[in-house]
Parts: structure tokens; C-alpha cells; sequence
């Protein structure tokens, strides 16, 4: 997944605005465990596919990994010490 491709899918993300969970969330896990080398990378997909709400835990650091892989900059705002993520950008 390209740079762009990640800035768009982390903001749609964080706006609340629907992501596909096959054209987008799905391969970005897919090329994440392909580039950290995960050994069994395919039974992982396989239980993500039967069990959707499980990429929530994975997210976090995927998220983290390509925004240091692209030198993806985050805006966060302090509202009352929540630092709330409110852009990507790169």
C-alpha cells in the first residue's frame, strides 16, 4: 500500500467516514504481515475474514508501522488532555 493509499484510509479512520473492509483495511493488514515477514500471516487473514471486528486490535500498530515507514506526520489536537489524532499527512 502506497503512502497516499494510507494517508486516505488512516484520515477516513479517524473521520468516522467508511473504509471497505476488503478493498482497503484487508490488504493493508495483508502487505503488514507480509513486510514484518509474520509466519503464519495466512491463518491470521483467515481469522480476521470470519471474525471482522478482530482487525480493531490490529489497527493500532499498523497504523504506527507505516506512518514510520513513510514518515506520516500526526496532528493531534489537546482537548482536556485526550490528544485526539485529527489529521495524517505526509
Amino acid at each position: 500500500m502506497s503512502k497516499k493509499e494510507c494517508i486516505s484510509v488512516f484520515n477516513a479512520m479517524i473521520r468516522g467516514t467508511p473504509v471497505s473492509f476488503t478493498d482497503k483495511l484487508l490488504p493493508l493488514v495483508s502487505d503488514y504481515l507480509t513486510e514484518i515477514k509474520y509466519e503464519k500471516s495466512d491463518k491470521i487473514i483467515n481469522l480476521i475474514v470470519q471474525n471482522p471486528q478482530l482487525i480493531k486490535i490490529a489497527i493500532p500498530k499498523i497504523v504506527d508501522y507505516y506512518c514510520r515507514k513513510y514518515n506520516i506526520f500526526i496532528l493531534t489536537i489537546d482537548p482536556k488532555g485526550l490528544n485526539k489524532t485529527i489529521l495524517y499527512y505526509g
